[in-house]
């Protein structure tokens, strides 16, 4: 997980201030404590802390670089693909990912509209598949009393209700 620059020199700073053990201030700022010390021993190793902010991941990437990623990798075979993702910092998978949005996005109206519909009726059926659920088990529930009825009626010798 990335942190912001920010977080870390107030963190840092709490910490120089000293009011504070680390624990308390790990739980301030939601940072694990071995987090914290390492941002402290790198404040104390090199006299700031390290600026660079977490690397680019493949969700910060904007349409225009995904499209353009896209295009450089589709016709590369799968071992220049994967030296270039490395090189970029992201997964095949990712690459994956992107080709089925940009298709889908690429899709006519209609077909989004069935997909909606499908949706829709899906959630239907699971609705229907779960009230029938719970009328099947009040259902079961409801014979096993008439059953337990019965047999205490025949033990005891118990007049039947009409």
């Amino acid at each position: 997980m990335g942190y912001s620059i920010q977080l870390k020199k107030a963190v840092i700073k709490k910490v120089l201030q000293g009011n504070k053990q680390h624990h308390e201030i790990a739980t301030e700022f939601g940072v694990g404590r071995s987090t914290i010390s390492k941002w402290l021993k790198e404040y104390k190793q090199n006299g700031s802390i390290n600026l660079k902010s977490k690397e680019k991941t493949p969700k910060d990437w904007t349409a225009e670089e995904r499209m353009s990623a896209l295009l450089k990798t589709g016709s590369m075979c799968a071992e220049d693909r994967s030296a270039w993702c490395r090189k970029k910092g992201i997964f095949s998978h990712n690459l994956d990912q992107w080709k089925k949005d940009a298709i889908s996005a690429m899709t006519p109206k209609s077909t989004k509209v069935q997909a909606e519909k499908e949706r829709k009726y899906k959630k239907e059926i699971a609705v229907l598949k779960k009230d029938l659920s719970r009328k099947e088990k009040a259902l079961a529930e409801t014979a096993a009393l008439l059953v337990l009825k019965k047999k205490v009626q025949e033990i005891w010798g118990e007049p039947e209700d009409d």
